[in-house]
């Protein structure tokens, strides 16, 4: 009885409640993303898996010059989660 509380206090413990994305990880993706002019992003409402998703796509940018960059800039909206509606 004594080992299952003990054991579940600790598991309890190593847990953690909300753990969002990395710091030093959200910080990279604002310096990279300001490159691609996505606008205005809340970075502590990203989720981890939008942070991660971004990190992904960002570490194989095209270049912004190239035919494909439009396309990219599109991706990246999409992964944000935007739709474009909120550009007025």
């Amino acid at each position: 009885m004594i080992r299952a509380a003990l054991v579940a206090s600790l598991l309890a413990l190593g847990t953690p409640v909300a753990a969002g994305p990395n710091q030093q990880l959200l910080r990279s993706i604002e310096h990279r993303l300001a490159a691609w002019n996505v606008g205005e992003v809340d970075y502590a409402a990203l989720t981890t898996s939008q942070a991660a998703a971004l990190h992904m796509k960002l570490t194989n940018a095209p270049s912004r010059f190239s035919g494909r960059a439009h396309m990219f800039r599109q991706e990246l909206m999409t992964i944000l989660g935007w739709d474009g509606s909120e550009k007025k």
